[in-house]
């Protein structure tokens, strides 16, 4: 798969669109729920407004036509991934929750 698609009117939090960045796919989503805080603009793919066809469109055509931008966006979607949603990230996001907590 080279692009990862998600054009949603509303969305939570994608478990799938973490599923493609964690395998370094770029994304063209809509600009929707949970969406802007899981994809970086420009960096791990393309947010677009949810009721814009040809804004959709064309971000998938230029990843599509740009094969180093798309490979840049892949490599940078897996890292974000990693940095910020990763099992081992959560489970150490928790541990400091849990140390911040025991203070009180």
């Amino acid at each position: 798969m080279d692009v990862f698609l998600l054009p949603s009117f509303t969305e939570g939090t994608s478990m799938t669109l973490l599923e493609a960045m964690s395998l370094g796919i770029p994304t063209v989503a809509t600009r929707v729920g949970g969406t802007p805080e899981i994809v970086a603009d420009g960096e791990t793919g393309i947010l677009t407004e949810s009721d814009n066809l040809d804004e959709f469109t064309g971000a998938l055509m230029l990843i599509l036509e740009q094969p180093a931008k798309r490979d840049r966006m892949a490599h940078q979607a897996k890292q974000r991934f990693s940095e910020r949603f990763s099992v081992a990230q959560m489970a150490e996001q928790y541990q400091r929750l849990y140390e911040a907590r025991a203070d009180y």
